[in-house]
């Protein structure tokens, strides 16, 4: 399984590991309710650096990275990726998709499962959405076990 966030928080940034700040760890929270050890996931960012300000990534930003996320997903080779957030849901399954519209249902493209998310983020902006993140993950482990890899 994969997961592609949107770009290095000031904490990833300063430790060099994705998701590690508070929506990481919201992320751990809810994997490991839905029983999804982190261990069986990688995780990756649409751009490899931090924006300035904490800003939306450019879409210039976006094309100078694709090829390296391009690289990772060859490397991983993941059955599952899921994009958090509209950032990677728009580079990785389609332009035009909505994340509030698509999150937690698997979209099948070019044999890989897609399962978008909520970013974590989104859930320390609107508290709502934490609950729907939660529930995300646990359709996301249903999805992982359908496919014998939980």
């Amino acid at each position: 399984v994969m997961f592609v966030g949107e770009a290095p928080g000031r904490d990833e940034d300063i430790q060099g590991i994705p998701f590690v700040g508070q929506a990481g760890q919201l992320m751990d929270s809810a994997m490991q309710q839905a029983g999804i050890p982190r261990k069986m996931v990688f995780i990756a960012n649409t751009l490899k650096c931090r924006p300035p300000d904490n800003r939306d990534p450019s879409p210039e930003e976006i094309e100078n990275c694709k090829l390296f996320l391009a690289a990772q997903i060859a490397l991983i080779k993941p059955k599952i990726i899921c994009p958090l957030g509209r950032f990677g849901l728009q580079q990785l399954v389609k332009k035009d998709l909505k994340i509030s519209e698509v999150h937690g249902r698997p979209i099948r493209k070019s044999g890989i499962i897609f399962f978008p998310m909520y970013h974590p983020a989104a859930a320390l902006h609107q508290g709502g959405l934490r609950e729907t993140i939660k529930n995300d993950f646990k359709k996301l482990a249903k999805v992982l076990k359908r496919e014998g890899l939980l």
